[in-house]
């Protein structure tokens, strides 16, 4: 009698397993018990055994051996899609949870700008990582066409930098620093400690550049026509390396443009001084983007202390 479908289905779900559904799909690919079983990792015996197994549970052929391998039976033809979306389904299945799991147990991936690390990192790691001495952190530099290739995939679950113009759809951001940009030097600078810092003498000191693609660059070239600064002096010694432009500054020779959330580690150590020397020109808040409706307990602790910044002096 032939066999219905109510049948087949209870045979398949209590004795049926993936592997049997993998080596169909593999022997229909290489249409040879050998390099079939070679793929699966087993013995052909193994792999020939496995086949036998569904052909009992199906009382059915399902593939026709010949000299040169195997062709598959039109019920293996059948069969075979069934079996492809079911391994599809459990790979999917397999990757959800591996990122889950990953999200919920592992660090914390976070893309910075060099201003987020002044303005955010810098005031918030010492105290976070000694009330979470657990909580992992995984922190890259990003700027530029970097900064904008963060926002793309499921490589950052934080990213660090000043409000964007447009971001993909998801992320959402929050401002943690209101910035600004000042005229910085180091604190044995002629002009350090000076109540009042007039055109004149910035005119007179000698400038330490800024990449042409920053922020800070375009600010002191809004100043450079407006007071009329023709003939600076100029240090072309040019980076985005904070550490190298403080090194720069240090011994109190020359001045340089920045936003102050790129110097505020060196104004809070008192290596480097504000000049009181009003800059207009606006600055986007510092803050970070997230996916609140994905964030696992670990970010939402991050991006907590990130908000607390708000307050802090």
């Amino acid at each position: 009698m032939a066999l219905n479908a109510q049948t087949l289905l209870l045979r398949l779900t209590t004795r049926a397993r993936l592997r049997h559904m993998q080596a169909l799909v593999v022997l229909d690919d290489l249409r040879s018990m050998t390099r079939a079983a070679q793929a699966m990792g087993m013995t052909q015996p193994a792999m020939t055994q496995l086949v036998a197994e569904m052909e009992q549970l199906l009382e059915t052929r399902l593939f026709l051996r010949h000299s040169r391998g195997v062709d598959p039976t039109p019920v293996a033809e059948d069969l075979l899609p069934v079996a492809r979306r079911i391994l599809a389904a459990m790979e999917e299945g397999a990757e959800a949870i591996a990122t889950r799991i990953r999200r919920d147990s592992g660090p914390i991936r976070v893309a910075v700008t060099v201003a987020a690390v002044g303005a955010l990192l810098d005031r918030l790691l010492p105290d976070f990582s000694q009330r979470h001495p657990t909580l992992q952190l995984m922190v890259e530099t990003v700027m530029g066409l970097s900064l904008s290739a963060s926002f793309n995939g499921e490589d950052y679950d934080l990213v660090l930098c000043r409000r964007q113009r447009v971001v993909p759809e998801g992320w959402t951001f929050a401002p943690c620093y209101d910035d600004a940009p000042v005229i910085v030097a180091g604190r044995r600078h002629p002009l350090a400690g000076k109540a009042v810092v007039t055109a004149a003498d910035l005119g007179q000191c000698i400038w330490l550049q800024n990449h042409v693609a920053t922020l800070a660059r375009h600010a002191f070239d809004a100043l450079r026509e407006e007071y009329g600064w023709d003939n600076l002096k100029e240090i072309n010694m040019i980076s985005r390396i904070p550490e190298v432009m403080w090194s720069m500054l240090r011994p109190g020779t020359a001045v340089c443009l920045s936003p102050r959330s790129v110097a505020l580690p060196r104004l809070a150590d008192g290596s480097l001084v504000e000049l009181p020397f009003p800059v207009e020109a606006p600055l986007e808040p510092m803050g970070f983007y997230w996916k609140p409706a994905d964030a696992t307990p670990s970010l939402r602790l991050v991006a907590q202390g990130l908000l607390a910044l708000r307050d802090a002096p």
